[in-house]
């Protein structure tokens, strides 16, 4: 044992001896500044390089894309890279400074017109900036690319849609899911536009396929049952109302909905009460007020409809409506001049192919 300290030692002091005659000669001034000495430069440079891109990949893992855009900078002064300029591209992205994103995905793309990525991300930028038509054409060539690149037909998907193609914007996300079945996001947006364009059997596949994935995600819940009234079955409607809001019982939507069922089947006091259960968990939705309102002027307590058409009025001016409706109850209850005013004000608010508008007209006449 005495012998390899020994010999250790013996080495260790013909290093050092070296080192202060020959390595302080060169320059070095730390003898255990190995990379240098023995002439390892490109591995110190390389190790840097790694260190700054790493960083900011640890950054952008971390949501601190600040720093992530930082550390992918000082990489960039070192190497000119499409993947570089992608990744600080990205970091922009995510702090919504889509115009430096444009910039650098833009550079990676000339640098690397093969880049799939940066050209998706080209089509996705564009799109958060309403530039739908440079956002298809970047798109397209993404997935001329990458065929499989499903995230691209998702957002053309959400491209046609915002155009108005919503056939178009159906196939584009039907591509989507056949490339990740797995990708929730593109099974609803298909069901929505299914369901836009009323093909309603359809639509309730593809809500189905979202909670295949997602199970009790209440926006699906809800809107299955949405298509299941639409097609006519409004006992499956009702089915998922319920199931809504089990899952979800302080969602106010899902209450407003369920009553809508028993309104429509001339049950007016148990929609009321889903109704009233509905406004108190949002008191700002106009939705269950205004159906709550209907239920009251069918059961002739045109007190209680007159509150509720006020109070959505107030809430959404934009609702002119409801001072026709207004208008009629003070109506059934003879109070001529309260009925006179709220027609006379609709007709101040309504354009004049407003379905009511000749109506309010005659009736003014008539009161007077």
């Amino acid at each position: 044992m005495k012998k390899i300290l020994l010999l250790l030692l013996t080495v260790f002091l013909a290093y050092m001896t070296a080192f202060y005659v020959t390595g302080t000669k060169n320059g070095y001034k730390n003898p255990f500044d190995f990379d240098k000495i023995f002439n390892f430069p490109d591995l110190a440079n390389s190790s840097e390089k790694n260190s700054n891109f790493e960083k900011g990949i640890d950054n952008l893992d971390n949501s601190e894309y600040d720093k992530a855009i930082i550390n992918f900078k000082d990489a960039l002064e070192e190497e000119n890279t499409d993947e570089i300029n992608y990744y600080i591209g990205y970091s922009y992205f995510q702090i919504r400074d889509y115009e430096n994103a444009l910039f650098y995905f833009n550079t990676a793309t000339d640098l690397n017109p093969e880049n799939s990525d940066a050209w998706l991300q080209k089509g996705i930028t564009k799109y958060y900036q309403n530039n739908y038509q440079d956002a298809i054409n970047d798109l397209f060539f993404c997935t001329e690319l990458t065929p499989e690149k499903s995230q691209a037909y998702y957002y053309l998907s959400l491209c046609y849609d915002a155009q108005g193609k919503k056939e178009v914007a159906l196939q584009s996300a039907e591509t989507a899911v056949e490339y990740d079945s797995t990708d929730s996001e593109s099974w609803f947006e298909a069901a929505s536009l299914a369901y836009n364009i009323k093909d309603y059997s359809k639509s309730i596949k593809y809500y189905k396929k979202v909670l295949e994935i997602l199970p009790k995600d209440k926006y699906t819940e809800l809107n299955l049952g949405l298509a299941y009234n639409k097609s006519g079955n409004s006992d499956s409607a009702l089915i998922w109302y319920t199931k809504t809001i089990e899952d979800y019982p302080d969602y106010s939507l899902a209450y407003n909905n369920k009553g809508y069922i028993y309104q429509a089947k001339g049950n007016y006091q148990t929609a009321i009460s889903y109704y009233t259960k509905s406004i108190k968990l949002d008191v700002e939705n106009t939705y269950p007020l205004w159906n709550r309102a209907d239920c009251y002027y069918e059961l002739n307590e045109y007190d209680k409809a007159i509150k509720d058409y006020t109070k959505a009025y107030e809430i959404k001016p934009e609702y002119y409506n409801a001072l026709w409706y207004i208008g009629l109850c003070h109506e059934k209850l003879n109070n001529k001049e309260d009925a006179i005013l709220n027609f006379k004000n609709f007709i101040k608010k309504a354009d004049t192919d407003n379905e009511y508008y000749q109506e309010a007209i005659q009736k003014i006449k008539k009161l007077k």
